[in-house]
């Protein structure tokens, strides 16, 4: 076998190697909708700060909340690359993802959470600068912010029931009875 006739064999491997994992599937309006929002049976408070964890979680910084209004805004850290345009020159490019998180009281054991991600390309080019602002429409990200809320609403869950669990607490002329009661050394 020559290598050319080796070479034609290992070609269809080769370029099998190379096919990219398939995109995620775009959600419509209505699927992005309900992905979007949720009722958590649990009040406010621990729903709010339980957001906030799992923004932290997911490597979010600058972070901006307010308890009054409701309202959490993060955004990823992202690097600016410096490009080169032939018409406008040098400029930089940053990419980030934005995340907006809206917590509202139903009942006092009954919150709605909705949340809004974005993609942002922000450039700056010959001293003006401009951001372009789109929608993330996959599941993906949604589901991981879920993921990282369901586990730090457990976490707060745990430790509201173990603060409201009674504590058993024996009175002191009880105490000193039962101590009295057990004798310090046997007796022969």
């Amino acid at each position: 076998m020559t290598m050319l006739g080796l070479a034609m064999l290992v070609q269809p491997v080769a370029s099998l190697a190379k096919e990219k994992e398939p995109k995620p599937v775009e959600l419509n309006e209505t699927e992005l909708a309900a992905l979007q929002k949720r009722e958590i049976p649990a009040g406010v408070d621990v729903v709010f700060r339980s957001s906030i964890s799992a923004l932290q979680e997911m490597s979010y910084v600058n972070i901006n909340a307010s308890k009054d209004a409701g309202t959490i805004t993060a955004e990823t850290d992202a690097k600016s690359k410096l490009v080169y345009n032939i018409f406008w020159g040098f400029g930089k490019k940053k990419l980030t993802q934005l995340a907006s998180v809206f917590v509202e009281p139903i009942s006092p054991t009954l919150t709605r959470m909705s949340i809004k991600l974005q993609t942002v390309e922000a450039k700056a080019r010959m001293g003006s600068s401009y951001s372009d602002g789109k929608p993330v429409v996959f599941a993906e990200p949604y589901n991981a912010f879920y993921t990282e809320f369901e586990k730090a609403l457990s976490v707060r869950m745990a430790e509201a029931a173990a603060a409201v669990a009674p504590v058993a607490v024996v009175p002191a002329d009880e105490a000193a009875a039962t101590a009295a009661a057990i004798p310090a050394e046997p007796t022969p």
